[in-house]
């Protein structure tokens, strides 16, 4: 179950007049620990939670690196990391160099079977 809250979102029409929209927003999230995960997939095959939580690292730690050789980081049925330049844009191509690139971030782009399996969420509204 995923637990959601509603808020009150206010939209200025004018000096005088606030309306409000509301909103169902996620709350409650708990946060899973590395540690805690590399525990769960351990029940579920035959490594032991230190290897799996050893792999996690490893791949973590490995992450940044493959980025950086400007790579896309596949993972089957997840989904696809990569990176995405924030940009500053020019008046002509000549002037477009390197330095216009402010900001890199991570993108994730899930895989179709992800979403699909996301479909079958249930909500509980909470207070």
């Amino acid at each position: 179950m995923i637990d959601y809250k509603v808020i009150a979102l206010a939209d200025k029409l004018s000096a005088e007049e606030t309306q409000y929209k509301y909103y169902p927003r996620i709350c409650n999230r708990q946060k899973l620990k590395l540690r805690e995960l590399s525990k769960d997939i351990s029940r579920q095959c035959s490594l032991t939670e230190s290897d799996v939580y050893g792999v996690l690292r490893t791949f973590i730690t490995n992450i940044p690196t493959l980025l950086l050789e400007n790579r896309s980081i596949e993972l089957d049925e997840f989904g696809i990391f990569r990176l995405h330049a924030k940009v500053e844009g020019s008046d002509t191509a000549k002037e477009a160099k390197a330095h216009k690139i402010k900001e890199l971030k991570i993108a994730f782009r899930p895989h179709k079977y992800l979403k699909q399996e996301l479909q079958h969420a249930k909500f509980r509204k909470v207070k």
